[in-house]
């Protein structure tokens, strides 16, 4: 394949810019280096898009029936996640320039399965949902078997995630045992335990081709049948604690019996030593859990796939180092190969943790650098924190 023009495409229908925009700024300088070509911008922003002239936002949203400035437009997008009016989608494509390569991130299926079916050849690109290494992986996957071989030469190899887990793991065991040797603290008990694992709402990866988000309550028989002689507990997604409280309470409705809430963050349940097993629609703590030696249950299906058979049909997502994504040469080798190579190859060496910073994006993992670590305890004292303990000391002392 000759890529010669590039058209970035998010999820026009979703109607949220931070994460594609910044993911598109990140890439623009980098692949105009390493292959010579301006990416342009996407739709919906001051600058011109790089659609035909005649494009216009408003009036695809309008074929598709989505308003993002409507107060449903929760409901609106989550109907057109899989499939879309005719009309609309032969408005965007009666739109796209001819032999361009479409860059996306987190590409809703029905583009994904329109471009297939119409030979349009497109990278998609996602956040991995392993968040256990020094930094994030970001994911890539194509529609075109020359650019998936390129990407299998230069992914990231399963042997290097293992190592990744094990680092984690090593350094989560080690102060849980710190604090049980030295504190006698006592950590939830998870020997024989099922953790279900909850997620927000809103969640792209709980949309089902029948056109609803999906529910503990959809999937009642399999969790039965897996919470079989094991304890069930419930860890929920942080933000969204009304929605986590009612999900507690299906599950406990499903299961006849009281489901106990797990305090214990993702890591410090995937290094635990118990005999405990997790299971949930899809989130990505699941695909986590094989690199930690812990079985998991998908209930439905992986949002990003990164095995053969958790593609479903779709494209299989291959895994890379952040620093690639801004680095002239990893674009150089997988869109144009044979043309003359950048001179800067790429940035000198990149600080860890730079896409978690530069996201602001930390899950779980920012537990591992915080739990009961010493540095953030003393920055907290010495940024005013000792003063405002004394005083509340204080405040007790005379209230009692």
């Amino acid at each position: 394949m000759v890529v010669n023009k590039i058209l970035l495409v998010p999820d026009l229908l979703r109607g949220v810019r931070t994460f594609p925009e910044a993911i598109f700024d990140l890439i623009r300088e980098p692949i105009l280096q390493g292959c010579g070509i301006g990416i342009g911008y996407p739709p919906g922003g001051k600058l011109t898009h790089s659609l035909l002239p005649e494009f216009d936002l408003t009036v695809f949203r309008m074929l598709a029936d989505v308003d993002p400035d409507s107060e449903h437009k929760q409901e609106q997008w989550g109907s057109s996640y899989y499939h879309i009016a005719a009309d609309a989608e032969q408005y965007f494509f009666d739109h796209l320039p001819s032999d361009c390569l479409i860059i996306s991130f987190e590409m809703p299926p029905w583009l994904v399965n329109a471009c297939i079916d119409r030979g349009v050849h497109f990278l998609d690109i996602q956040v991995s949902p392993l968040r256990f290494s020094r930094d994030l992986y970001l994911t890539l996957r194509s529609s075109n078997e020359n650019l998936n071989r390129r990407l299998l030469r230069t992914s990231v190899p399963e042997e290097e995630l293992r190592l990744e887990a094990s680092l984690l793991a090593a350094n989560v065991r080690l102060h849980t045992r710190r604090l049980i040797d030295e504190r006698k603290f006592e950590f939830q008990d998870l020997d024989n335990t099922l953790v279900y694992l909850g997620q927000a709402p809103y969640d792209a990866s709980l949309l089902a081709p029948s056109v609803r988000s999906l529910r503990c309550g959809d999937f009642s028989t399999q969790i039965q049948s897996l919470a079989c002689g094991r304890r069930i507990i419930y860890k929920g997604h942080p933000f969204v604690g009304e929605f986590a409280k009612d999900e507690k309470q299906k599950l406990e409705v499903i299961l006849g019996s009281e489901v106990d809430t797990c305090y214990l963050n993702a890591y410090q349940l995937l290094s635990s030593d118990d005999d405990v097993q997790f299971i949930g629609i899809s989130s990505g703590m699941l695909q986590e859990a094989e690199y930690f030696g812990k079985k998991s249950h998908i209930l439905f299906q992986p949002f990003v796939a990164l095995k053969v058979h958790e593609t479903y049909g779709r494209p299989i997502c291959h895994q890379f180092h952040f620093q690639e994504f801004l680095s002239p040469k990893f674009w150089h080798s997988v869109l144009t190969p044979n043309a003359p190579p950048p001179r800067v190859s790429g940035l000198p060496s990149l600080c860890q943790h730079l896409a978690r910073e530069t996201f602001d994006q930390w899950w779980d993992y920012s537990k591992v650098l915080t739990w009961e670590r010493t540095l953030p305890y003393e920055s907290f004292l010495r940024g005013g924190g000792s003063v405002l303990t004394k005083k509340i000391d204080d405040i007790n002392y005379f209230l009692s």
